[in-house]
């Protein structure tokens, strides 16, 4: 997973502004999903059967992750 610094500047690219203090990184990636006019279903159960091969965030969304860190 990129850090919160590169995605702080992801989200600034996208036209949000400084989102680095409003939620998890995984809200934050779906800020930026939802900027880009894309899908915001990082980490959310759509992961499970996502056909989307060359998304940038595919590796980290399908990814286990203890349910308490969501």
């Amino acid at each position: 997973m990129m850090d919160t610094t590169g995605l702080t500047m992801l989200a600034r690219r996208a036209g949000l502004g400084d989102v680095s203090c409003t939620g998890s990184e995984a809200d934050i990636v779906r800020a930026i999903q939802r900027a880009r006019g894309e899908e915001t279903c990082f980490r959310t159960e759509r992961r499970l059967s996502c056909g989307r091969v060359h998304c940038e965030w595919r590796h980290d969304c399908r990814r286990l992750v203890a349910e308490w860190m969501r």
